[in-house]
């Protein structure tokens, strides 16, 4: 009679060590709330799910990018919004020294008031940045990459356009010297109306592209859950059933073992 190597108690320590693993990986499944949390687990299943967080994290960036898009265009849509007000307070007052009826003190005043609000508007455009880059600086494109291809915003470059259309002498005295300023004053507010109009659409454009980018993840998401996240109540089931065959398999072992303690006691 051999009782070392009992066949059967060999067997019961193999489904033991084997219900031990099951009990293991479904605690660490239960703990992550992930089914996928090695190759083990499933190897094909695995590389989808690297492949799908890669792509979720590059939509995710592009959707930044074009936020930080949209928000370099407000901002350079109210600076401009500003410049536009600016340039209809000048008009106005170019009409208000054509009133007969004013001193050349009264000129003066108004000629002050209009010379504070082309250093306004100088200043509005002169500071005017976004992350430290100057927005009217220069006529450009500005990119922004959505992850698979480049958006662009142009911004208009007005650094001297005050000075250069004489908005900062402007003649009050005269009726040539306002009639130039209003001409002046049209062409600059045609310029700053299209930019903003150039800005807007591309407000428009960028959130367009923003929402799609969401919907994608939305479904990349879905796709990488469907995958990887564990369905809890089937792996609980799973280990309350491993749990009991766990406990099983330890009663038979120790009765195995006592009945061989037995058996060597009766042989001695």
């Amino acid at each position: 009679m051999k009782i070392n190597t009992n066949p059967a108690e060999q067997i019961r320590q193999n489904n033991l060590q084997q219900s031990n693993l099951q009990s293991t990986n479904l605690l660490k499944q239960l703990a992550s709330a992930k089914r996928v949390n090695s190759a083990a687990d499933d190897a094909a299943g695995l590389q989808m799910i690297d492949r799908l967080t890669a792509e979720a994290n590059s939509t995710s960036q592009g959707m930044r990018n074009l936020y930080d898009g949209m928000s370099l265009a407000n901002v350079a849509d109210q600076a401009l919004a500003g410049v536009s007000e600016g340039l209809a307070e000048l008009e106005t007052l170019t009409v208000q020294a054509g009133n007969g009826a004013l001193s050349s003190a009264d000129r003066a005043a108004i000629a002050e008031q209009a010379a504070q609000i082309s250093k306004s508007m100088q200043q509005q455009i002169s500071d005017t940045s976004f992350g430290g880059v100057k927005l009217f600086a220069q006529n450009k494109q500005i990119a922004f990459s959505n992850g698979d291809n480049l958006l662009n915003l142009s911004t208009p470059g007005l650094d001297n356009v005050v000075s250069s259309n004489g908005l900062d002498a402007i003649d009050f005295n005269t009726e040539a010297g306002r009639s130039a300023a209003q001409t002046a004053i049209r062409g600059v507010s045609k310029e700053v109306n299209s930019a903003r109009a150039d800005l807007g659409a591309g407000i428009n454009t960028f959130a367009s592209a923003a929402r799609g980018l969401a919907n994608q993840n939305e479904n990349v998401a879905a796709s990488r859950s469907r995958i990887e996240d564990l369905d809890y109540a089937s792996a609980v089931s799973q280990q309350v059933a491993v749990g009991i065959r766990e406990q099983a398999a330890v009663a038979v072992t120790i009765q195995g073992r006592i009945s061989a303690e037995q058996s060597l006691k009766l042989l001695a």
